[in-house]
């Protein structure tokens, strides 16, 4: 199965050559699934584009330092093609700035959460069952998972024809589901322990409140995280999106 990741940030150059860019952390996190995938690369963010939905089976939009907000020329073409993908019910993926630009795309309003960020491993709770979450290896209710975040922006009033999936009390609307064809998160599935760290850590140019630095930085040495999970999820999702 084919993947088109549509790369919107490489992630600081300071932390690549130990843990790759984006689309390698995503590469990383689906092939621990049980799904076999082909990549293909677009770097969105200086203008390459497919030409056709069809030159992949599936997408995935990664996580930017970007705000949808931005006035950048890649974000109308990324936006219009969503609209596409949407229209032909074309399975996608998108995470953190992904999330928040295919629901700013479809109708949504992304904007700073007025309460800071949210960093480190947090805990989403589970609002809706979705078809994804059953498997061999998981036949129970989901109720809850943790993954790590990092961001500000989040998606405030989510689009019509979307339903809410998976919530936190900093984040209300932290997970989003259209149909069998568009599943977003607002956290980072593909950020694992040491890459979290190093990301909070790493001179971004950005400084975080210690108030809110510190219980994150704990959280990676004492909180159970669920990014294996959640990959396994991302991709039985496409899978039964492609088969539709």
């Amino acid at each position: 199965m084919t993947l088109g990741i549509l790369i919107t940030d490489n992630g600081p150059a300071s932390l690549q050559e130990q843990h790759g860019n984006f689309a390698d952390l995503f590469e990383r996190l689906l092939n621990g699934s049980d799904m076999a995938f082909e990549y293909r690369h677009y770097s969105v963010i200086d203008g390459e584009f497919p030409v056709s939905p069809d030159e992949c089976q599936a997408w995935l939009i990664t996580g930017s330092a970007h705000g949808v907000y931005d006035d950048l020329p890649w974000m109308e073409p990324l936006r219009a093609l969503i609209r596409t993908l949407h229209d032909e019910k074309r399975p996608l993926v998108g995470i953190c700035f992904g999330h928040q630009i295919i629901a700013e795309a479809l109708g949504g309003r992304v904007e700073k959460f007025d309460g800071g960020w949210n960093l480190g491993i947090k805990q989403y709770q589970v609002t809706e069952q979705l078809p994804c979450f059953s498997g061999a290896d998981n036949r129970a209710p989901v109720t809850e998972f943790a993954i790590n975040a990092i961001h500000q922006d989040q998606v405030l009033d989510i689009p019509i024809g979307c339903r809410v999936f998976a919530s936190a009390p900093r984040c209300a609307n932290a997970g989003l589901v259209w149909g069998g064809h568009i599943l977003t998160f607002q956290g980072h599935p593909e950020f694992y322990r040491q890459y979290e760290q190093d990301l909070l850590t790493a001179d971004l140019g950005v400084t975080f409140p210690d108030r809110e630095l510190q219980p994150a930085l704990n959280s990676l040495t004492e909180d159970a995280l669920d990014d294996q999970q959640v990959g396994q999820w991302i991709a039985r999702f496409i899978q039964l999106g492609v088969s539709c």
